[in-house]
Formats: structure tokens, sequence, C-alpha cells
């Protein structure tokens, strides 16, 4: 600390008060120290402050078409992967699933439960590979529909084509399958856009 001693010895010292110790600093520094304690509070209170709010991103919630597009998505992997944990709750208990094929007397259509198409999935042990493009959803209320060709391979040959149409309803739940009805092509099939599998479209 300097020295503001005046000249003339020490008996006749006569200090001006530093400007570090006179009153006017004693009054500062609480001052100074209240003012560390209150402001991060003020700062605080003005970001909620009307106009100086941070702007905080909103994200859209997902269209009613998206979720049943993207179930509808969901159940193919599932059945690819013979993942019945997964595709259990995308179906409403009371799902069927419905299928045409021609056989040797004609059109032949056959049913399904529930319960029987996720016991008998994958039971032979054969691998499986099923694939949708370009899927439309129709939505209508608490009704929608998905529309999506496909095609379908077996330990990794060529089995069939065809149209999936998965029909959902609404419910407090949400959104759940309640049919899935689809025919089986051999033979006539257009070459799918995505390509053979593994060739990025599998």
């Amino acid at each position: 600390m300097q020295d503001f001693t005046r000249p003339g010895g020490a008996s006749g010292d006569h200090r001006r008060p530093s400007p570090r110790t006179g009153p006017r600093h004693r009054v500062a520094a609480p001052l100074r120290f209240l003012l560390a304690l209150i402001l991060p509070f003020m700062g605080a209170s003005w970001m909620g402050a009307p106009g100086i709010q941070a702007q905080v991103p909103t994200v859209a919630p997902e269209s009613s078409e998206a979720v049943v597009i993207r179930m509808a998505e969901d159940f193919i992997r599932a059945l690819s992967a013979k993942d019945t944990a997964t595709l259990a709750p995308l179906l409403s208990p009371y799902a069927t699933l419905h299928s045409v094929r021609v056989g040797p007397d004609g059109p032949e259509i056959r049913k399904s439960t529930r319960e029987e198409f996720l016991a008998g999935l994958g039971g032979d042990g054969r691998e499986l590979l099923e694939r949708i493009w370009d899927p439309t959803a129709t939505v209508a209320g608490s009704v929608a529909v998905v529309l999506a060709p496909y095609d379908f391979f077996v330990d990794g040959r060529f089995s069939h084509c065809g149209t999936d149409i998965f029909a959902f309803l609404k419910g407090a739940g949400g959104w759940t399958i309640t049919g899935v009805t689809y025919d089986v092509v051999r033979e006539g099939c257009p070459p799918s856009p995505l390509g053979p599998p593994g060739a990025g479209g599998a």
C-alpha cells in the first residue's frame, strides 16, 4: 500500500485516507457483495420476462399418416426378424390376416388370427425377408389404411410379390393394426426399386 505521509517527520504525520480504506470504500465493499448475490437471480428473472425469454425450438407432432406408415414398416421389419415381441403390441387382440393366392383350383383365400400368425411365424427355421416401398396412407378420423407393394424372399431366394394393405383403428391407447390383407403373386412380378437384397434395399 502506498504511503501518503507529508514531509516533516514521523511525529507530525498527517495521513489522507487511503482510497481503499476511506468511508467510500467501506460502503462500496458491502454493496459489491450484495450485488454479487443478487445479480444471478435477477438474470434468471429477466430470462422469464416477456420479450426476453429464451426461444426454445418447438417440434411439430408426428402426423397420423406418418404414425401408421411407421407402424406398417415396423411390422414388416419385425416379421422379417421373426420378432414376435415387437409384432404383438402392434396388432390388436382382435386382428386378423387375410391373403389371396392362385391355387390349382383358382384364387384361394386364407385367414389367420393374431395368435395363429404369431405362433406360426418362422416355425420351420427358414430365413425370411419382406420389403415394402412407396407406402401411402389414408386417414379419416379414427380409421386409417396403409397400402404398399412388397416382395418376399425365403432363405435369400425370391418367393413372391404383391400388395400389403394394413387397416388401423385409433383407440384410447393410440393406433393399432386391426387387419393385414395381401395377395401372393408368384409370376410376372416387376423389378423392385429397392434392387436385390443386400444392395441397400434389404
